[in-house]
């Protein structure tokens, strides 16, 4: 969760810059996160770090004139943290602190959280795929007007949406996101590339990982979906969406969105950690969902698994 930076705090981080320690030590030091070490460091003049001008710098931007303010210090920092740390948006952290979202947005364009409008989670991006030949590997395929309702209505768990997410270069190592309709729970396969070969082995050894939970999965038009007969005679029905409609897995491609928040587009897979796809994995499954009544997907997701083996 968020660390409260105390002037004490600011001045071991005046010392450990003076020794040459960087950003990334000096979080694991302070117990804070690096991206907070980095806003702090713009409190001051770029190359000069002064605690004291910090801390004022700090007071003076909770001191306003006017209407009184209802942020303090204290919900000022646990903002920030929980913004920077875990990727959760004003809405999640609205309705935890009981109180409009509009006023957390009306605080950021004020100034007074420290943060840009760019490190919000789902701020307009979207990331455009390049022409891969699509569409030509799905004759005798089923499409999305096919879908039962228990899918489409998100009545049940076990109807996936799933695609793909690539670095910056055509070669190499992809993720493969598996999100569950209802419950939006969403799980991360690293794949050796995009070919059919190895999404198909990922979708079949998921399902054997799921007890045969998997009813359906939905995707693109994407070449490494060419195994779709092999993976419907394991009992999983395939469901195209239409080419160039990618609202028709608007789940997934949301979800995909905030993924991009932890893995930029221009970052290898490679260089992405099991250990980080695992907290990524935490913090996208963790979050409360308005659409879930605040619940998390893993509370809807294992809920409704409990109630189906009771």
């Amino acid at each position: 969760m968020s660390h409260i930076l105390t002037l004490s705090d600011r001045t071991v981080i005046q010392t450990l810059l003076k020794v040459g320690y960087s950003q990334k030590q000096i979080a694991e030091e302070v117990g804070v996160a690096p991206s907070t070490i980095n806003y702090e460091l713009k409190r001051c003049p770029k190359g000069y770090y002064d605690a004291d001008q910090a801390q004022k710098d700090c007071e003076k931007k909770l001191t306003h004139r006017g209407r009184k303010t209802l942020l303090t210090e204290n919900l000022r920092e646990f903002v920030r943290g929980i913004i920077l740390e875990r990727r959760w948006s004003f809405e999640v952290i609205a309705h935890i602190l009981q109180m409009p979202f509009k006023t957390l947005y009306n605080w950021l364009d004020k100034g007074w959280l420290d943060i840009k409008r760019e490190v919000l989670p789902d701020h307009g991006v979207r990331y455009r795929k390049s022409h891969d030949g699509r569409g030509q590997y799905t004759r005798g395929a089923k499409f999305i007007n096919q879908r039962p309702d228990e899918a489409n209505l998100r009545q049940e768990i076990g109807h996936f949406e799933v695609d793909t997410i690539l670095s910056g270069k055509t070669r190499g190592e992809v993720l493969a996101t598996f999100t569950d309709r209802k419950s939006r729970l969403m799980i991360i396969r690293r794949l050796p590339g995009r070919d059919s070969k190895a999404m198909t082995k990922a979708i079949l050894e998921l399902n054997e990982e799921l007890r045969g939970l998997i009813k359906s999965i939905t995707s693109d038009h994407g070449k490494e979906f060419a195994g779709f007969k092999e993976i419907e005679a394991y009992g999983i029905a395939h469901y195209f969406a239409h080419p160039y409609a990618p609202h028709e897995r608007g789940t997934n491609e949301r979800l995909n969105r905030e993924l991009r928040l932890h893995i930029p587009k221009n970052q290898s897979i490679e260089s992405v950690t099991d250990e980080e796809l695992t907290m990524i994995s935490k913090y996208l499954n963790w979050r409360p969902r308005k659409c879930l009544g605040w619940k998390t997907p893993l509370q809807v997701f294992f809920g409704d698994l409990s109630e189906k083996f009771d």
